[in-house]
């Protein structure tokens, strides 16, 4: 990005001087009376702020060297991690200055940017998420209607389904296994998703569990199951995991329930992996707390992804003061999200997630 000051005997003539130079494209980052008959106007072009970043969370390095991922990053060949730093710290100071300049603006649509700011701040929205999609309804949407909030707020909502991704993951996969840390509800998620479809869509479900750590765990998912009329079987490593998906080959749907254990276990990763090794037909639901900090859930995906998880749950909306921690994984994960789990009844208390919903609990009506 090129910033500069312009000058001019009125604001017209300036901004005038501004389109001469940098052409329609220019951003109007500022406007002030500097003295009597002068007046200035800061102006930037050239880089897109509102350009996404590709950011895979699963390929992050984890030596901490900054040298981005094969297929990542801004440039190829031989530019040199060091450039691409200062290249990007350059545009996160340019993005900083550009937010600055438009907040301590005193014009209707620097107040109405403040406004929608800090309303996605309440939200737990990520800041520089936030900024990123103010910046890109500011600068898209036709000059006057930067001044209305409902024309803007439609105009985010739009672009934010357009955005994000939703999945159905027993629409189209026959195994499905439930991972993540301890007390997030992934047995209960699994019996609200059997009940749906064994006594509601009439499909074959078995439920396999290989949470042989938590005190009468498979004994819980042996309740569950008995009361909804489905088998459940207990695995104590990956081959037997194995054993019992050949023995329920007839089944339309199968569920695993896992161990909720810490991200960084080697152990518990290392039983993960086997499970991929031994039934790669498995996809890896991985189900999170919306009650969670941004840093948990960050460094929670990053933990997982030594498996490919394919979506994400959320449960406990119920219990959880924002949601926008939710949209801020998903970004930065690039996942789908799943489902979502607003309370205890099996099975009421579970929605598949739809676009609107999520871009909702970020910016309502």
């Amino acid at each position: 990005m090129h910033i500069k000051k312009f000058t001019g005997p009125t604001v017209k003539e300036a901004i005038k001087a501004v389109k001469a130079e940098f052409g329609d494209d220019a951003l109007i980052l500022s406007t002030k009376r500097i003295q009597t008959g002068v007046y200035e106007v800061v102006a930037s072009v050239d880089y897109d702020l509102t350009k996404p970043v590709d950011v895979d969370i699963s390929k992050a390095s984890e030596s901490g060297n900054g040298a981005p991922a094969s297929g990542h990053g801004p440039c190829d060949g031989d530019f040199a991690p060091a450039a691409i730093k200062d290249e990007l710290k350059d545009l996160r100071e340019l993005k900083e200055f550009c937010v600055s300049m438009m907040s301590q603006s005193r014009t209707r649509p620097a107040m109405i940017y403040t406004e929608l700011e800090e309303e996605f701040a309440r939200r737990g929205v990520d800041k520089t998420l936030a900024q990123k999609i103010l910046m890109g309804a500011f600068k898209s949407v036709p000059r006057e209607k930067t001044a209305d909030t409902g024309y803007l707020k439609a105009y985010m909502r739009e672009k934010m389904i357009e955005k994000i991704d939703v999945t159905d993951p027993l629409s189209s996969n026959r195994i499905v296994a439930f991972i993540g840390p301890p007390g997030v509800g992934k047995t209960t998620t699994i019996a609200k998703l059997a009940a749906i479809y064994s006594l509601r869509k009439k499909r074959s479900v078995a439920l396999l569990t290989m949470d042989t750590y938590r005190i009468a765990a498979a004994e819980q998912l042996r309740v569950y199951g008995k009361i909804i009329g489905v088998p459940v079987e207990v695995a104590r490593n990956a081959v037997e995991l194995a054993s019992f998906i050949s023995l329920h080959r007839d089944k339309d749907l199968i569920l695993i329930d896992t161990a909720g254990r810490a991200r960084r276990n080697t152990e518990h990763i290392r039983e993960l992996n086997d499970m991929h090794r031994v039934c790669p037909e498995i996809r890896f639901n991985l189900v999170l707390s919306s009650q969670a900090r941004d840093s948990w859930l960050y460094e929670t995906v990053k933990g997982f992804s030594v498996v490919p998880i394919d979506s994400l749950t959320f449960t406990k909306l119920d219990e959880a003061d924002v949601y926008g921690p939710i949209l801020n994984t998903m970004i930065l994960a690039r996942k789908p999200l799943a489902y979502i789990t607003t309370g205890q009844r099996v099975p009421e208390d579970i929605e598949l997630a739809t676009k609107e919903r999520l871009v909702h609990f970020c910016i309502p009506n």
